[in-house]
């Protein structure tokens, strides 16, 4: 099974964020790697739990990035979120009652999780960012006048 790999494509120009994005790579792999291995359901339990602590540690961080810069999507962002999170309750849930979760499954699911969300809402977000970093207007510089010689 392959494993996701970070690219620049997937950078936002938000250092914090991308940083985030590839911790939560990293732990995604984890959780390929031992489903393609055979782990444990447990083993397998434990690594989606990190996957949605960390989740929810990002997207706390990016709902508050969206909210100090007055990001005008969101409300459709965040509910993304929450559709994600949904998700991986799901594969907990489901890897409890001891239903089978399939290594494919799964890999589509944080491949299309993580890499359609970067490329597509986070994308969003950082272009809106950079558009208002680059439209803030510079000061205007105070040109002295001259006396009145009335």
């Amino acid at each position: 099974m392959h494993q996701l790999k970070w690219n620049k494509e997937l950078s936002v120009d938000v250092p914090l964020i991308d940083d985030q994005h590839k911790e939560l790579i990293r732990i995604a792999n984890g959780l390929i790697k031992g489903i393609s291995r055979g782990c444990t359901p447990n083993t397998i339990n434990n690594v989606l739990g990190k996957l949605r602590e960390y989740t929810v540690f990002h997207f706390n961080s990016e709902e508050k990035l969206m909210e100090e810069v007055r990001y005008p999507d969101r409300g459709e962002h965040e509910i993304e979120h929450r559709r994600l999170k949904t998700s991986v309750k799901d594969f907990q849930r489901r890897i409890y009652k001891k239903k089978e979760v399939s290594p494919k499954e799964v890999f589509d699911f944080l491949k299309e999780w993580l890499l359609t969300h970067i490329l597509s809402y986070d994308i969003d977000l950082a272009n809106f960012i950079r558009d208002k970093r680059s439209n803030k207007t510079e000061p205007a510089e105070e040109t002295a006048t001259p006396p009145d010689n009335d």
